[in-house]
């Protein structure tokens, strides 16, 4: 609870009572405000810095245990109301904090101990994580790129939504490879390593806050694992992703090992080494494809989850997959073509409408320096460059029959692309 305590002569306080900050004072005025540790903060190595400050009464350490002098003393510090340390000096290291809640209580005395009113306390914890990886044992040898985590996490709670509010004791689990964050989450069956390329890798799972920091000390294990040549693979280009990803227009490379693509409606016969790919975005289905080389348009900001899985022709999943994960900037530009759709047929000659999103469209600065996220908009036909403009229609007038791919491009006032590169592409069938 929050309140004052008032306590006895050289008489620690009762366990878990809880004086509100800096209201108890002695009849001198004197003070004392314990400005570290916060409430509900913890340790994970049962240690704790504890720092105050104190008014109206001078800390004098050679005084301390000597005779009573007006307006002279020192502080002492109580840990689940046993007396710690007295302390002359403006904080006090807390060690060996055992597992669970504990109370720090500061109160003044004077040289001879004699306790004053003057009070403060917090409500703090300990907790000891642990993390344990039995699978992949170390040293263990691989035939694809990517390996199933048996994790075991205790002493934590793990929680999902990650990035939610940072609370002592919980988070989430990150997955490493060489140093490198793949994945995270806050399910542990879930745990797995993907995009291992042939050679040896270190697989590492650490225990994060809520917000994404690593525990101090760390709380991790690791296993190295050796992928053998010409093992099977399914690998996205992780080169793009590195850091948040700043356009809605996300380009999705991907490559293959021992495995051969080959199209097909998933009613050839089985041959092993042949098939084609599943794509996911964030647990949903995104296609069936062959191609290596896919764009996703008008991508919403935040954090996204692609998996490509192998699969055979017959249409079986392959246990062999990849994940990525990327974060798309909050504001990130945009460009999108909101008149006609994609794939409506039209007659010869019609309107094109869009719209820019994070992105000022401006006429009066097309030609000058270039300047973030203003500019201007290039509009092709086929691939060739039919229009710059600031204007958010542009009429196609004329076009012949047949399909005709019809893309809206932001660009810089320079007339280059902006960079990576923000556009919306749709075909449109003249009829």
């Amino acid at each position: 609870m929050n309140g004052l305590i008032l306590l006895g002569i050289a008489c620690a306080p009762p366990v878990g009572e809880v004086p509100k900050d800096g209201d108890a004072l002695d009849g001198s005025g004197a003070s004392i405000v314990l400005e570290s540790p916060i409430e509900g903060a913890g340790t994970y190595d049962g240690a704790m810095e504890v720092a105050w400050t104190v008014t109206g009464l001078t800390l004098d350490p050679a005084a301390l245990g000597g005779a009573p002098v007006a307006g002279q003393g020192h502080v002492h510090v109580y840990v689940d109301g046993e007396l710690f340390e007295e302390s002359a000096t403006g904080g006090a290291r807390i060690n060996d904090l055992r597992e669970g809640n504990h109370t720090v209580l500061v109160r003044l005395a004077g040289n001879d101990h004699q306790e004053l009113d003057a009070q403060d306390a917090v409500a703090i914890a300990a907790a000891f994580p642990t993390v344990r990886l039995a699978s992949p044992p170390d040293g263990a040898t691989l035939t694809q790129s990517n390996t199933d985590l048996a994790v075991a996490i205790d002493g934590f709670t793990l929680r999902d939504p990650i990035g939610s509010e940072d609370r002592f004791g919980e988070g989430y689990f990150t997955v490493f490879v060489d140093g490198v964050a793949r994945d995270w989450g806050a399910d542990p069956t879930l745990a797995m390593a993907t995009g291992l390329t042939e050679g040896g890798h270190v697989l590492r799972v650490e225990l994060v806050t809520n917000d994404g920091r690593p525990l101090d000390p760390p709380s991790y294990a690791e296993s190295r694992v050796e992928v053998l040549p010409g093992s099977r693979g399914v690998y996205f280009d992780r080169a793009a992703f590195a850091a948040t990803f700043d356009s809605a227009t996300l380009p999705l490379a991907l490559s293959t090992t021992a495995f051969t693509l080959v199209d097909g409606d998933d009613t050839l016969p089985a041959v092993d080494g042949e098939g084609h790919l599943h794509l996911y975005m964030d647990g949903a289905w995104l296609d069936r494809t062959v191609a290596l080389s896919h764009v996703l348009q008008n991508v919403p900001a935040g954090d996204h989850s692609f998996e490509a899985r192998l699969v055979s022709n017959d249409g079986y999943e392959l246990p062999v997959l990849d994940r990525l994960r990327v974060r798309v900037a909050p504001d990130r530009p945009d460009a999108l073509i909101t008149y006609p759709g994609d794939g409506w047929s039209m007659g010869a000659s019609f309107d094109l409408s869009f719209e820019a999103e994070n992105f000022a469209l401006d006429a009066s600065t097309m030609g000058g320096p270039n300047a973030p996220d203003v500019g201007h908009a290039q509009v092709y036909l086929d691939g060739v460059l039919f229009q710059e403009t600031a204007a958010n229609v542009v009429p196609l007038r004329g076009l012949t029959v047949g399909t005709h791919a019809v893309r809206v491009q932001l660009a810089n006032n320079d007339g280059t692309a902006v960079s990576p590169p923000v556009y919306n592409e749709i075909a449109v069938i003249v009829e």
